[in-house]
């Protein structure tokens, strides 16, 4: 599982650029799968059968993309200005980053404080550049950088005595790898998976992928915002590494189904796998946009809790890793009894 989690977040996929990450998951599923496509706004659909029918169709649910920048401007002395795509500007300053196909190397930086018009510490985009060492427009144009993407340059890694990954893009290529698993395994009931683009920029993905599928309940495969951090005490701390995989109720866009959200947090304590909920009501998954679907759509979710999310160094737990993939089996096994 490690070692795809490095392929998987080693691909860059900021959200409207996923073709190399569809196209890695893609050969990573083919020879598993009943029906395999890319559709028309870049989602991967799968479909894998399984021992059984089960009595309602059910979607499982990850995202493909991951938060980046978009370039916006070429300045005459060759430095880059952007939008930000998914992240609090706050964490970008000195991150290196690599543009576009050709992976163009790129440092974020900012203007000294002293400049910046209201003289506080809310530093903005727009007070940010990237310089990829040129000296003029014409230089930067040659290479091709402008309309296009940039991700943060990874350094995957695993440490805390093997305990711990660092990477980008662990929101949400954990889900990805959760899927890529389930579905190159024996299922117990036919499955749907959807690997989305463009959660971070709304849904687009997920929207699209009800109408094709059309399910009754869907699953999503998650990361989210752990902040088990010094600063953080009680409610703050939303969710914590170690403590297993996150079950929400609720979230700032959604309300989870609530007969599906006791069902998986019991099966989980049956199977010994130890499950939290989020303490938090904040932030958002695609299952905001498949459950106003069509005529509505059974919601639930099982997430990774993860720090410093939307950055280039996110954290996650090997351990509450494991334990995802694990109740995602335990969910196929008792899938008839859960929906």
């Amino acid at each position: 599982m490690t070692e795809l989690l490095h392929k998987l977040c080693d691909i860059n996929g900021v959200s409207g650029f996923e073709k190399n990450i569809a196209l890695f998951i893609c050969e990573k599923i083919k020879d598993s799968c009943d029906s395999l496509y890319i559709s028309t706004l870049g989602n991967v659909v799968a479909f894998k059968k399984g021992a059984k029918s089960p009595s309602k169709k059910v979607m499982y649910c990850a995202h493909m993309d991951e938060v980046g920048l978009m370039i916006r401007y070429i300045n005459e002395d060759g430095t880059l200005l952007f939008e930000d795509v998914g992240i609090m500007p706050e964490v970008l300053p000195s991150k290196r980053v690599l543009i576009g196909e050709n992976k163009i190397p790129g440092i974020i930086c900012s203007k000294p404080v002293h400049l910046i018009k209201d003289n506080t510490n809310n530093i903005s985009t727009e007070d940010m550049y990237i310089d990829i060492g040129t000296y003029s427009k014409e230089e930067s144009e040659k290479l091709g950088v402008y309309a296009q993407y940039a991700a943060f340059e990874n350094d995957f890694t695993v440490f805390g005595n093997g305990t711990m990954i660092r990477s980008k893009a662990l929101d949400d290529r954990i889900g990805c790898a959760v899927m890529i698993d389930m579905i190159n395994s024996c299922l117990e009931y036919d499955s749907y998976f959807v690997f989305t683009v463009g959660e971070e920029l709304g849904g687009l993905g997920a929207t699209q992928a009800v109408r094709e599928v059309n399910p009754d309940v869907a699953v999503i495969f998650e990361s989210t915002t752990a902040s088990d951090i010094p600063c953080s005490a009680g409610g703050e701390r939303v969710c914590a590494l170690g403590d297993g995989p996150v079950v929400p109720f609720m979230d700032g866009g959604t309300l989870y189904d609530k007969e599906l959200y006791k069902k998986i947090r019991t099966l989980a304590e049956k199977e010994n796998i130890k499950t939290q909920t989020k303490t938090k009501i904040a932030g958002g998954t695609d299952a905001a946009y498949i459950q106003r679907s069509m005529s509505g759509v059974r919601v639930c979710a099982v997430s990774t809790a993860c720090r410093y999310i939307h950055t280039s160094s996110c954290v996650c737990s090997i351990l509450d890793i494991s334990d995802v993939l694990k109740l995602a089996h335990s969910i196929d096994k008792n899938l008839e009894s859960i929906i």
